[in-house]
């Protein structure tokens, strides 16, 4: 602390620095003669029908692309055959298919418009 003291002694507390006179008073003056002109508005065209419409496009023909490279590697789905052959069918008892229509959450209406054929 008495070092500081020492040193605000030595060097004081006066502010080096001034103002030139009439500096404030012609400040804007200066300041708006240095900056450049200011340049007209041109107003942006209004957009027609194409600049609206293509984002959308873009984004139609980016999905359409990832479905179809999508496709490309993953490849076309495998169709499923029926687990048992038409021979192993007619084999079953009936207690088998009791068993196996309770295991098929399907209602029993639904079973009986499938079996008989009367579905909508």
């Amino acid at each position: 602390m008495k070092e500081e003291q020492d040193i605000l002694k030595k060097v004081g507390t006066r502010n080096p620095f001034r103002v030139p006179e009439g500096y404030f008073e012609s400040f804007t003056q200066e300041l708006m003669s240095k900056l450049p002109e200011k340049e007209a508005y041109i107003p942006e065209p209004e957009a027609n029908l194409w600049t609206r419409i293509k984002p959308w496009l873009y984004m139609t023909a980016m999905f359409v692309g990832i479905m179809l490279s999508v496709r490309i590697f993953v490849g076309e789905p495998q169709k499923e055959d029926f687990p048992i052959s038409v021979a192993e069918a007619e084999s079953l008892s009936d207690e088998e298919w009791e068993n196996i229509a309770s295991n098929a959450m399907v209602h029993n209406y639904s079973l009986y418009e499938f079996l008989t054929g009367t579905e909508n």
